[in-house]
């Protein structure tokens, strides 16, 4: 009697197991993964001239450490910051923010001779301009607005610093949700490319005349 007793026992276990697994491939996931794109051209914007001759190196792009995480981070009131469960980066931010500013900067600017950091051995020698990005603030409130805050160097082939700015830029979000919000970071992350853009311009504006 007792080996039956165990037998059915087991039998039990073995069961509640099988439905418990089955409980749990029934829930479906609730996490949604977002990408940062670029922002495609007003249809006023007028085409930029080429300067196919141009090579741009976007990086590195460095984020506070509160932000660099999978989860998306949004600001309230009161500089509340809430960091989201189920919302979440599909690729580490600071990379997306890279290559968001490396595609912008190749429509704005004219080239497609845009590399993003790290980059290895000869082309590093091609670049005309390098990129250093470092974010201080890169977050909003759906249905309220997004704020970038940033710090950006141009350096030159030499090595040598030939701008350091800052861009403080804000852009309202209508509608909730997070789709919105990231659409919102996507834009403010253009207005920056532009502002790039335009001193890289002028400074290749200002060699080629040779002043």
């Amino acid at each position: 009697m007792i080996r039956i007793h165990a037998s059915r026992a087991a039998g039990l276990l073995l069961t509640a197991g099988a439905l418990a697994l089955a409980g749990c491939a029934g829930v479906a996931d609730p996490t949604r993964y977002y990408v940062l794109s670029s922002t495609p051209a007003a249809p006023g914007d007028a085409a930029p001239t080429a300067i196919s001759t141009t090579g741009v190196g976007i990086g590195p792009v460095l984020v506070p450490s509160y932000l660099n995480r999978a989860q998306i981070v949004t600001r309230g009131a009161n500089d509340v910051v809430e960091i989201s469960t189920y919302h979440r980066w599909a690729e580490p931010l600071e990379s997306g923010i890279a290559q968001v500013l490396a595609d912008d900067l190749a429509t704005q600017i004219g080239t497609e001779r845009i590399a993003v950091f790290p980059w290895r051995g000869r082309i590093a020698h091609a670049l005309d301009y390098q990129v250093v990005v470092v974010v201080l603030r890169f977050e909003g409130a759906p249905g309220h607005r997004v704020t970038l805050d940033a710090r950006w160097r141009l350096v030159g082939q030499d090595g040598q610093e030939l701008a350091l700015k800052r861009s403080t830029i804000e852009e309202p979000v209508a509608g909730d949700g997070y789709q919105t919000l990231v659409l919102g970071m996507n834009r403010v992350l253009g207005t920056l490319a532009h502002e790039i853009a335009a001193e890289i311009r002028s400074r290749a504006d200002a060699r080629a005349s040779g002043r």
